[in-house]
């Protein structure tokens, strides 16, 4: 599905200030007034991962013009190479990571 090119730049923005090291990728899905965020992990989500998320569903929600009939958030730990995951409608967040799934510069 096409998303709503207002719509997909408003969950980037939702975004700001809660990236943490642990998100390997963040994907967005849109349909009519349906939402999902979903969280691709290096780790299992923890308590403050879980705030992150509510805060950027949170900052979401107040920031549509109508109401949404649902809002999801997903949290998958996954050692998947990015580009083998699904990105839904759009990825939001992709951290940049090595041939080896890491974020060590290899030189």
């Amino acid at each position: 599905m096409v998303i709503d090119p207002d719509v997909f730049i408003w969950a980037v923005k939702c975004l700001n200030g809660e990236i943490t090291k642990e998100m390997r990728m963040v994907v967005f899905q849109s349909n009519d007034r349906k939402f999902k965020f979903r969280y691709y992990l290096d780790c299992e989500a923890n308590e403050f991962l879980r705030e992150r998320a509510e805060v950027v569903a949170v900052n979401f929600d107040a920031g549509l013009p109508k109401a949404p009939i649902a809002l999801d958030i997903e949290f998958v730990f996954t050692t998947e190479p990015l580009g083998q995951l699904d990105n839904l409608d759009g990825a939001l967040f992709r951290r940049w990571e090595n041939s080896s799934g890491d974020t060590t510069p290899e030189f």
